[in-house]
């Protein structure tokens, strides 16, 4: 009778543990899982399921409007600050033997 209330018990536990319901996770959690390299199959059908907008790993009301990097001669870069780039002292010379 041990050995069945026992087994009893430890299937009870298992199925408990085995159990994944996504319904208490809130949508940013299964918005930070959308910036994984490997998204599980089972979280994207939950994100589908819920019809949830995700930018960043949150949850959004609308996709942010992003600017383009490609344009007609390619991929573009942004310009660097001005004040940032040094400016180098020409006057220098520099001689090298080898």
């Amino acid at each position: 009778m041990k050995k069945f209330i026992s087994i009893l018990f430890i299937s009870s536990l298992l199925s408990i543990s085995h159990a994944s319901n996504l319904d208490d996770w809130s949508n940013n959690d299964l918005c930070g899982w959308m910036e994984s390299t490997s998204i599980p199959k089972y979280i994207l059908n939950e994100v589908v399921k819920r019809k949830i907008l995700c930018s960043g790993g949150l949850e959004v009301s609308a996709l942010p409007l992003s600017k383009s990097n490609v344009s007609k001669n390619g991929t573009t870069f942004a310009s660097p600050d001005p004040s940032l780039v040094i400016k180098v002292n020409s006057e220098i010379k520099i001689e090298y033997s080898y």
